[in-house]
C-alpha cells in the first residue's frame, strides 16, 4: 500500500500525488488532471473504493456530510478536497486558495456558476 508523508508540506504532497497519478499523461502543467479515471485509479492504489458522479449542489452537499474525496467544478478545471459541511456550504481544501474566488467554502452560488460539477468520493475500503 502507498503511504503519504503526513509531515510534508501541501506543495510536496501535491507534487508527489501528481507523480503517482502519472506525469504527464494523467496530470500536467498545461491541463491539470487529464481524467477523473486517473483520480479513481490513484485512490484505488490506496485500497480506497472511489465513486465518481456528476452532481447537483444538494447531492454534493449530502456527499460532503458523509464522505471525503474530491470535488471538481468544471469551470475551475481544478480538484479540491472535500472536508465536510460548514452550515449550508461545502467545506473544501483548495490547494490554490482563492482561485476563482474559492478559499475553503464552496457555496451554492459559486457551485452553480462554476458547474457542471463532479465529485469523486470515498465510499469505503476494498
Amino acid at each position: 500500500m502507498n503511504m503519504i508523508n503526513t509531515n510534508a508540506s501541501i506543495y510536496d504532497v501535491r507534487n508527489s500525488i501528481g507523480e503517482q497519478m502519472g506525469y504527464p499523461n494523467c496530470v500536467n502543467e498545461t491541463y491539470g488532471c487529464m481524467s477523473s479515471d486517473c483520480v479513481v485509479r490513484l485512490f484505488g492504489e490506496y485500497d480506497l473504493l472511489a465513486v465518481q458522479e456528476w452532481v447537483s449542489y444538494d447531492q454534493a452537499y449530502s456527499i460532503a456530510g458523509k464522505h471525503t474525496g474530491v470535488i471538481n467544478p468544471v469551470g475551475m478545471q481544478h480538484y479540491m478536497a472535500i472536508r465536510g459541511q460548514d452550515g449550508p456550504n461545502i467545506w473544501v481544501a483548495n490547494s490554490a486558495s482563492g482561485y476563482r474566488g474559492i478559499y475553503d467554502i464552496l457555496d451554492r452560488s459559486n457551485f452553480n456558476a462554476l458547474g457542471p460539477v463532479q465529485v469523486i468520493y470515498i465510499e469505503g475500503r476494498y
